[in-house]
């Protein structure tokens, strides 16, 4: 079952055009690793996937819902805002620099939107943020502040804020790019278990080798476009595109 098509994405800030066409369908409980160099559009297709930036025109539906499409003036139209936010709670995201509120304790942080968005009674939220605390490791540090936490938790904390809302597909923007490597293997645990309960996920990421283990395909991009995609061991291992191969020789030679 389809639950994301995205086709012919494109994307200018200014004059900088950041995304020449890109598609990319997913199925349920598929998993999508997005590589190459800074720059090349990944974080920024990743942000239109659930609005968090505007395209310019292309196609984006969601579980069957269109939330986007190009007009016959070329321009991008939107759905309602009622329905857009609607298309965008099956989307959660977790951000490279974690995004926690620093006021409010980790619990907080867990159960504000689904009671405030999904109207969830707050009971229901906390149990559920007890249980998904428990999934990533941090039952003890529910009344703890981000600052109180490392790295590698606050990580672990925007997951589990993330799947709080139930989400049907789990967006990463390289999870572990400001984590030592000690955090960066706790964070990819906790999304290897997750590929384990089958979570329909989309990660950029520079870790080549969680790619390879974990993501059912690849998606090599470059200067706002796609230039390579397949099974995972087949983009990682024996690349078509010489861009990739040196793309991939720069990142393990950096490693």
């Amino acid at each position: 079952m389809q639950v994301l098509h995205a086709s012919d994405i494109y994307k200018s800030f200014g004059t900088l055009e950041v995304l020449k066409g890109v598609s990319l369908q997913i199925n349920k409980g598929e998993i999508v690793a997005i590589i190459g160099p800074s720059g090349s559009g990944k974080s920024t297709f990743l942000r239109c996937l659930n609005r968090l930036e505007t395209i310019d025109r292309g196609t984006i539906e969601i579980g069957g819902q269109l939330l986007v499409k190009t007009g016959p003036d070329g321009k991008a139209y939107y759905a309602s805002a009622q329905d857009s936010a609607e298309m965008r709670r099956k989307i959660g995201m977790v951000f490279q620099n974690f995004n926690l509120f620093p006021h409010k304790s980790v619990m907080e942080n867990l159960t504000l939107a689904p009671v405030l968005v999904q109207k969830m009674d707050l009971e229901q939220a906390l149990a559920n943020a007890r249980t998904l605390l428990q999934k990533v490791g941090l039952e003890d540090k529910a009344d703890n502040y981000p600052f109180e936490l490392s790295g590698g938790q606050q990580q672990r904390v925007a997951i589990a804020r993330a799947l709080a809302m139930n989400p049907d597909i789990l967006c990463f923007d390289e999870p572990t790019s400001a984590l030592d490597p000690v955090l960066t293997g706790e964070v990819l645990k906790v999304m290897k278990d997750l590929a384990m309960e089958h979570m329909t996920m989309i990660v950029v990421t520079h870790e080549i080798g969680f790619a390879r283990e974990v993501a059912h395909r690849v998606l090599f991009m470059e200067e706002g476009y796609i230039v390579e995609e397949g099974p995972a061991e087949e983009v990682l291992l024996n690349p078509r595109q010489e861009s990739t191969r040196a793309f991939l020789n720069t990142v393990l030679v950096a490693r």
